[in-house]
């Protein structure tokens, strides 16, 4: 195999979802009664899915299936150049990681909420248009390293990296907008 890292991808992929479901049952525990939002998950595709805790997810199974199957055969068949692979490994890597590392600082601070349920009081509302906003920013602490990086090592994986980053920030602002439409009061 030429790039065995891309057996990475499902793992990644796979991680995310059942990250984002195990950070959907940790933010019930006490979280929820201190911050109400419209949705856990942001992706209007797996919000249904997630707020029912579906731990099996046939839809994102085969989307994840699908989609590491035909980018492991386009790179087993080396039609891609090599700065193109890695610039591509570079975006989904880091665009995944992103993710995960955003599960895992969730998944932590439900349990800091339930272990110290003392240190909070009072109800907070937002939005979903914030919610999203606000997840968008937090990806700063990332995407910023990511860009100085990219200043210092130019390489085809770290301007990928940043790209995935950037995808993110695109991601979020097109769901924020599409929420903004739907929202009470907009045409």
């Amino acid at each position: 195999m030429k790039y065995p890292e891309i057996l990475l991808l499902p793992i990644l992929m796979f991680s995310d979802y059942l990250l984002t479901v195990l950070g959907a049952t940790q933010k019930e525990r006490k979280y929820s009664e201190h911050f109400k939002t419209q949705h856990y998950e942001l992706n209007p595709i797996w919000q249904k899915a997630i707020s029912q805790k579906k731990w099996l997810n046939p839809r994102h199974s085969l989307l994840t299936i699908l989609l590491s199957g035909i980018l492991a055969c386009l790179l087993e068949l080396g039609v891609l150049p090599e700065p193109f692979v890695q610039g591509l490994l570079g975006c989904l890597f880091v665009f995944f990681g992103m993710a995960i590392g955003r599960h895992l600082s969730n998944i932590l601070i439900f349990r800091r909420f339930a272990q110290c349920p003392e240190g909070i009081s009072g109800q907070i509302t937002m939005t979903h248009s914030l919610s999203l906003s606000i997840s968008m920013y937090q990806y700063l602490v990332a995407a910023v390293p990511l860009a100085i990086l990219a200043f210092f090592n130019p390489t085809p994986f770290v301007f990928g990296g940043l790209a995935g980053a950037g995808m993110i920030f695109m991601v979020h602002s097109i769901w924020i907008h599409r929420h903004q439409k739907k929202a009470p009061g907009n045409t």
